[in-house]
């Protein structure tokens, strides 16, 4: 009997991970709150902080971005070599012009990207992002269960750490200076 309970522990564990021969490559091809067709190359050159969400979202989605918002304040200078992106993963809600005004809440560096369903699911899984849309309600309402955290991708675009959407803002920080830190070392000629 407890070889059984075991097995199905594993076998939970097992299907709860995903397959290893997927990589998290950060690729994209979604459309920007300016409506806009663009990639993951559109950003290189900059450090991008990426979350997956939706607008509709009660609490963890602004909280999220919030802490990015406040990481960018602390970042001072630096936080110009940054860039916020909001995935959504509602886009029959989250058109571009709604994306753009939600963005405008959080600061004007803050992009959202949108696109078809297709495209959308296509982006979740290269960031090995997850999400499951609920049945509505009687009104209609509906909510997204989502991967939540932010997603810290280097200037050409390279995973470097998945932060908990607990993270605070210093931790943030601390991810993207351990980025600039090495790159201001390797441009110093001295």
């Amino acid at each position: 009997m407890m070889w059984k309970g075991l097995l199905a522990a594993i076998m939970v564990a097992v299907l709860a991970v995903p397959a290893a021969s997927q990589e998290l490559t950060g690729r994209f091809k979604l459309q920007d709150h300016d409506t806009r067709m663009v990639t993951e190359q559109s950003y290189t050159g900059k450090i991008r902080l990426v979350t997956f969400g939706y607008t509709f979202c009660p609490d963890v989605c602004p909280t999220t971005l919030s802490t990015m918002a406040a990481a960018l304040d602390l970042l001072g200078a630096d936080a110009d070599q940054v860039v916020p992106l909001f995935i959504t993963v509602d886009p029959k809600r989250d058109t571009a012009e709604h994306l753009k005004d939600y963005m405008a809440a959080f600061g004007p560096r803050f992009i959202g990207l949108t696109g078809t369903r297709e495209m959308v699911a296509e982006a979740a899984f290269q960031y090995k992002a997850r999400y499951r849309i609920h049945k509505p309600d009687e009104a209609g309402v509906y909510f997204i269960d989502h991967t939540a955290g932010i997603f810290i991708m280097d200037r050409q675009g390279g995973f470097v750490a998945k932060l908990s959407h607990t993270a605070t803002p210093r931790e943030v920080v601390d991810a993207v200076q351990a980025i600039i830190t090495p790159d201001r070392r390797s441009a110093d000629p001295g």
